[in-house]
């Protein structure tokens, strides 16, 4: 698919910015929006035109760093997605795509699409925090397990940390508790045993 791109250009923060406009060619429809972007600079670069600087890091959807304005919307025009995760679908083919860096005083423009974020870089440092659900995974000292289940687990990793001999358990197959009692017990007597000969050895 083809589209063009009308893009801000601002060569550094002092310099007045400019949109231009390239033609973008041979961009899939599962593309992601930054991949075109990438696309679109390789082709520039082939015909010796300065390629658009741009923010990106993990291209997972989780870092935030992509954060542009797309037509006039904040990370494009899908719902509840980063710009890393807006897909060439969404544009209809041979469409303009305006693209700007993010709109925000307290985020000035460095070069082209790329912005400072020092403000709110210095706002995670001093242990600030914002209020919106990112979606993040629940903290696993939140979820209760069972007492049981605890204690299970417990004698489980005790007798893999041990010196006992390896037992062969199938995947996922819960342990019983006679034979969690029965390691337990020779985890212990071999313990014992240690602790004696280490105890003989110190003494005169």
């Amino acid at each position: 698919m083809e589209y063009n791109v009308k893009v801000w250009r601002q060569k550094n923060a002092k310099a007045k910015g400019h949109f231009e406009t390239y033609h973008v060619t041979d961009v899939e429809e599962d593309a992601s929006f930054l991949e075109m972007l990438d696309i679109l600079n390789d082709q520039l670069i082939r015909k010796g035109i300065e390629p658009v600087a741009f923010d990106h890091d993990c291209r997972e959807g989780i870092c935030g760093a992509c954060s542009l304005y797309v037509d006039g919307r904040a990370h494009g025009p899908d719902d509840a997605v980063t710009t890393c995760q807006l897909f060439m679908r969404h544009f209809k083919p041979g469409a303009t795509i305006t693209v700007e860096p993010w709109r925000s005083g307290a985020f000035p423009v460095i070069k082209d699409l790329v912005v400072d974020r020092t403000a709110f870089d210095k706002i995670m440092q001093a242990g600030g925090f914002i209020t919106v659900r990112a979606g993040s995974a629940q903290d696993g000292n939140n979820i209760l397990i069972p007492h049981d289940d605890a204690e299970l687990s417990m004698d489980a990793a005790a007798c893999v940390g041990s010196d006992l001999p390896k037992r062969h358990i199938a995947p996922r197959q819960h342990i019983k508790r006679p034979l969690l009692a029965q390691w337990r017990d020779e985890r212990q007597t071999l313990l014992s045993q240690n602790h004696s000969l280490h105890d003989s050895a110190i003494l005169p």
